[in-house]
């Protein structure tokens, strides 16, 4: 999927890694939130795994305009809005997922944990480190942070070829990926 302005945002290559973050998200059959679409990857996987409710939250028009054609609506539940803007009117969920584009969501990660995520719930976001560790500088300490990784079995594609007008996310060289989980505990 490409933005307006011509940037890659989401590319095929991810399924195997939205597969994993999806059974992850899915582990307690509970209530998840998936903040932005994309592509639908990580929602398609989560619908087959059937858990006890499925929200996602978009805002783009153009995602918005997919997910109304391919009829997505009768899938999971839909907010057409700024995730932001739906701290603490949503929820509680036993697992989130965040991978969003090109917003501001540093400022906003422990209010979504505090006001959105169930005790003993779990948060994952599409992992870049040095974000992450901003997120962790902040972290309080009512919560706890593991890691899980997926094997990068020749996933990954060289870093030309990762997204359509070039750039690359994760190094095609990495032995595994990192999925960071961040878990509620009081």
């Amino acid at each position: 999927m490409v933005n307006e302005i011509g940037q890659s945002v989401m590319m095929g290559w991810e399924r195997p890694l939205m597969k994993k973050i999806a059974n992850i998200l899915t582990e307690s059959k509970g209530d998840v939130l998936n903040i932005g679409f994309g592509m639908g990857i990580v929602d398609q996987y989560i619908y087959e795994l059937k858990p006890n409710t499925h929200t996602i939250i978009e805002y783009h028009p153009d995602v918005i305009a997919y997910i109304k054609e391919n009829n997505w609506e009768t899938k999971a539940n839909f907010i057409f809005t700024k995730w932001q803007e739906q701290i603490g009117i949503l929820g509680p969920f036993d697992s989130i997922y965040l991978d969003t584009w090109d917003d501001k969501r540093i400022p906003f990660i422990n209010e979504l944990l505090d006001k959105c995520l169930k005790v003993g719930g779990i948060f994952t976001i599409w992992y870049n480190k040095r974000e992450f560790d901003r997120i962790l500088d902040k972290l309080p300490e009512n919560y706890e942070v593991t890691y899980e990784y997926f094997i990068n079995d020749n996933i990954i594609p060289p870093a030309h070829e990762q997204y359509e007008n070039g750039g690359f996310y994760i190094d095609p060289k990495e032995e595994k990926i990192t999925i960071p989980i961040i878990r509620k505990i009081k």
